[in-house]
This record gives structure tokens, C-alpha cells and sequence, in this order.
């Protein structure tokens, strides 16, 4: 256990990066659409697995390493790339894609608020799930079997995790003074 607590941050680092690889792979898969359509979601898979483990291990060591900060952002692209992939393929349009991004880069950078980014990550998961749902049923049966696995994996994080998202947004709909929880 000294080990996880002495490099977890390291490991959690290396997997931040990994993904960070992947990510601009999954971008190099884009143009070809639906032809590496098997390719890109096995490389989503392995990405969403290294984005479950670099939070495990940070975690366990109480401290974040040099890309710490950089997680989340990295966790954007992967889900910016997963919605570009989608509009590629023409399930959305140019100007839908666009119009998200603006509403994405504007609220973070007006509220300056983590679960606003977070709020719109689960959005890309939502459009990205509905267009797997119309390309491929067996790819669906995968991304929900994989999804219950995470939630039972990460059920007491998880529900940290929405209390604060609810209270985050609560603050930001209702109160006058921006929620302490920023960029």
C-alpha cells in the first residue's frame, strides 16, 4: 500500500499522458469515419480505462502529480473528439458542433467552474451514445456494460460526485456568489 501512496501520482501521471496519446489517435481516426469505426471505439475503451485508473491512483497517493491539473482538459478533448467523430459521420451538423463548443468554452470561461465542464462532457457522452445506438447495437451492449462496471467501481466517488455537481449548479442558477469549487 506505501507503494500506491509513494507513486501514485506518478502512475497516475503516465496514464493522464497515455490518454492524452490515445486521444490524438482516436483524432487521427476521424477523417476515415465510420471505416474505423471498430478501431475507434476499442482506443475510447482503453482511454476511458486509464481515465477510471489515473484518479484511482492519485487518489490513493493524496496528491496530484504534474498533470493533475491537466486530467480534466485531456478528458475534454477525448470527449470533443468523440463528438467530432459523431458530426463526421453526418449523425450532427457542422454548425451544431460549433454552437456546442461556443456554449462549452463560454460557460467555462464566464463561471470558471470544473462541473460546468463536467456538465458538458456528460453532454458529449449523451450525443456520442446516441449515435452508437444507431451504428452499432453490440458496441452499445459494450459502452453499457462498461458503463455499470464504472459506476459500481466508482459508486462512493460517484456519488461525491454528484452532490457536488447538484450543489455546483444549484450555487450557480440560484446564488449571486460563484461557487467556491472554480478553475
Amino acid at each position: 500500500m506505501s507503494f500506491l501512496y509513494e507513486k501514485g501520482y506518478k502512475i497516475a501521471d503516465f496514464l493522464t499522458l497515455l490518454r492524452l496519446f490515445i486521444v490524438l489517435l482516436l483524432l487521427s481516426f476521424v477523417p476515415g469515419g465510420i471505416s474505423n469505426f471498430n478501431e475507434f471505439m476499442t482506443f475510447l475503451l482503453i482511454a476511458w480505462l486509464t481515465d477510471c485508473l489515473d484518479g484511482f491512483f492519485a487518489r490513493k497517493s493524496k496528491r496530484l502529480g504534474f498533470l493533475g491539473f491537466w486530467d480534466g482538459w485531456v478528458d475534454t478533448l477525448m470527449y470533443v473528439t468523440i463528438f467530432l467523430y459523431c458530426t463526421i459521420m453526418g449523425y450532427y451538423s457542422f454548425v451544431f458542433f460549433g454552437l456546442v463548443l461556443i456554449l462549452n468554452f463560454l460557460s467555462v470561461f464566464f463561471t470558471r467552474n470544473l462541473e460546468v465542464n463536467q456538465a458538458f462532457h456528460f453532454i458529449y457522452i449523451l450525443l456520442g451514445f446516441r449515435t452508437l445506438l444507431i451504428i452499432s447495437p453490440e458496441w452499445s451492449l459494450v459502452v453499457i456494460s462498461w458503463t455499470f462496471l464504472v459506476i459500481i467501481f466508482k459508486w462512493k466517488r460517484l456519488k461525491e460526485q454528484i452532490v457536488n455537481f447538484l450543489s455546483s449548479w444549484k450555487g450557480l442558477l440560484f446564488s449571486k456568489n460563484k461557487p467556491s469549487s472554480g478553475l
